[in-house]
């Protein structure tokens, strides 16, 4: 079984600057965080991603706004666009997308699995009437 660096490694775009994870992203995604940050309202977050716009090839990018120390407190970045950006770029954590649909979708949480992912997909639809 490959590792998690031998994984990133190759599905890392490395001629975008910054890289961007263009392969395998929904596995990249649910494999970077061992554990989860207790939110106000009770439930659990890895990443509360967000997407922004970009050039070249991967026009779309989608990057995790809270990240984890290694005291096992949080980094919250949520809202503050660049500065979250920045923080995922230097962790290697942009995800690369051609198509807006899909970089929303994966913003939203299509990358989660299970009931996760059904209540993030159900969200994001009744989001976007």
């Amino acid at each position: 079984m490959k590792s998690k660096l031998e994984i990133m490694k190759q599905t890392v775009d490395t001629v975008s600057d910054p890289p961007l994870i263009t392969k395998n992203r929904k596995k990249i995604a649910q494999q970077i965080r061992t554990f989860g940050r207790k939110n106000e309202d009770g439930s659990v977050s890895t990443h509360k991603m967000e997407m922004g716009e970009g050039s070249g090839k991967y026009k779309y990018q989608v990057n995790p706004t809270i990240f984890p120390n290694k005291d096992s407190s949080w980094t919250d970045l949520e809202g503050k666009g660049m500065e979250a950006y920045n923080e995922a770029k230097k962790r290697g954590e942009v995800f690369g997308f051609k198509n807006k649909r899909r970089a929303e979708k994966f913003a939203h949480g299509s990358w989660k699995k299970g009931q996760d992912r059904i209540e993030a997909m159900k969200k994001f639809r009744n989001n976007e009437k």
